[in-house]
């Protein structure tokens, strides 16, 4: 007898534009101008919509107005990660899948504040420690060469 189990997932935090219709936080592309990503160009599309779990390892905040937060994806996705996650900027990444929530923090980056000028992310970032999934485009940053969930338009619990 086979056992099929199914899991739900709970978004906690959903980001303008509004949900779509089914309740599911919907994916947003960096190109789009809704993104608040400022040049958008760096990011290299991989996935346009990606969920994954793991720990949040760690959070910088970013001149651009972002928060760079590390997660340490649950097994399943450790193939997410590139040498450049590990390696990179002498490991700054620790071999973390970098999170980008957007336009969370005030921007002193000159070329960065057009793109988050009258919008602040209502995202709420989980405690450090915490296990939990992400959600929005997977990409490859061509300035640093790792990958990044960027923007990320999603956190929820873990499933």
């Amino acid at each position: 007898m086979t056992v099929l189990a199914l899991t739900a997932c709970s978004w906690l935090n959903t980001p303008a534009p509004s949900p779509s219709p089914s309740g599911q936080a919907i994916c947003i592309q960096p190109s789009d101008p809704n993104s608040h990503v400022y040049h958008p160009d760096r990011l290299k599309v991989i996935k346009p919509c990606i969920t994954v779990s793991g720990v949040i390892e760690f959070e910088r905040k970013e001149a651009d107005g972002d928060y760079h937060i590390g997660l340490k994806l649950d097994p399943q996705y450790a193939d997410l990660v590139n040498d450049c996650n590990r390696t990179c900027l002498d490991g700054a990444e620790h071999g973390d899948l970098v999170v980008e929530p957007v336009c969370e923090l005030p921007v002193s980056q000159a070329d960065a504040q057009a793109a988050c000028t009258g919008y602040h992310n209502p995202l709420v970032i989980p405690p450090l420690g915490s296990h939990v999934s992400v959600r929005g485009a997977y990409v490859l940053d061509l300035s640093h060469g790792w990958t990044e969930i960027h923007p990320v338009t999603a956190f929820g619990q873990a499933f």
